[in-house]
């Protein structure tokens, strides 16, 4: 068994935090990908190699927040092999004291670096791979984004539009392609109009000192999307329980006309002066109960 390799060492920076005071969602994506790079170097997929890797679906868990200042970094190991297929454990550290922040478990597929068709791993890269393997963390809890959708037989709303845009160069990585970033940045976009159809306006958040935390995102890549292209997030509530709600986004490629990624989030409502998970208001819960949609959504 092997042990994690650290792929990255940083800070978090005063404009990677959001408007709860803690770092967003999206620079937690970031760290991991901007460490790839070392966790490729040591399973032996070198730039010119000819495979490249291909993100099938990711789950993360927010456990601690992170704030301006808070050093951190992102140690990985492959947690299984199979033929064609790997999957990769990133774990997001507070230096300072050890701590779990975040967790990323990443389903991903080989392929080939030009035509983008699955292959099966070259012998000697498939024994790296399995040399690294390291035994799977003990998890508190099983997860639910990516779960079963408790039964509701209420009526269903249709999703709205949450955000809209355009796929710029910046956003990209380097074959053109959206940045994993940027898949969780527009899912935090879309946060924001969500909240305020569900009564969590701006105004009653700063009376009240109400918040939102991300607990859970299960997404899954269904076709990649590239810079000039135009999307949509569609957008509902798949559940809602005392403290907590499921956001159901799904990620449209207006231009192609394909379903780019979906997106299934647990997220809280957070008082923001104590600083710990609330109890959904009744008047939210009765407003959420009306969002509820059909999941997975289709186009």
């Amino acid at each position: 068994m092997s042990e994690f390799v650290t792929i990255f060492r940083g800070s978090v920076n005063a404009w990677e935090c959001d408007i709860m005071g803690h770092f967003n969602i999206q620079f937690y994506a970031a760290k991991v990908s901007e460490g790839m790079g070392h966790l490729l170097h040591a399973m032996g997929l070198t730039k010119d190699g000819g495979i490249a890797l291909r993100r099938q679906s990711a789950f993360s868990r927010y456990q601690g927040e992170m704030h301006a200042g808070d050093i951190l970094e992102v140690r990985a190991a492959v947690l299984a092999v199979s033929d064609q297929g790997v999957e990769l454990l990133a774990e997001i550290i507070n230096a300072a004291n050890g701590q779990l922040s975040s967790s990323f478990e990443m389903q991903c597929l080989a392929v080939d670096a030009e035509s983008q068709q699955p292959v099966n791993w070259p012998n000697q890269v498939r024994e790296k791979l399995t040399e690294m393997i390291a035994p799977r963390p003990e998890q508190q809890r099983p997860p639910t984004a990516g779960g079963p959708i408790p039964d509701n037989s209420g009526p269903r709303a249709e999703t709205f539009v949450s955000s809209r845009g355009t796929i710029d160069a910046w956003d990209c990585e380097g074959l053109g392609e959206m940045s994993f970033r940027n898949y969780y940045a527009i899912a935090s976009d879309g946060i924001g109009p969500t909240r305020h159809r569900m009564g969590i306006t701006r105004d009653l958040a700063a009376t009240r000192h109400w918040g939102g935390v991300a607990l859970e995102y299960m997404v899954r890549f269904h076709a990649p999307i590239t810079a000039g292209e135009i999307y949509s997030l569609r957008t509902g509530l798949l559940a809602q329980a005392d403290k907590t709600f499921r956001v159901g986004h799904f990620l449209h490629n207006d231009t192609s006309g394909e379903l780019t990624a979906t997106f299934d989030i647990v997220a809280c409502m957070f008082d923001l002066q104590a600083r710990r998970a609330m109890a959904l208001p009744d008047e939210i819960r009765a407003q959420a109960e009306r969002m509820i949609i059909d999941w997975p959504p289709t186009a």
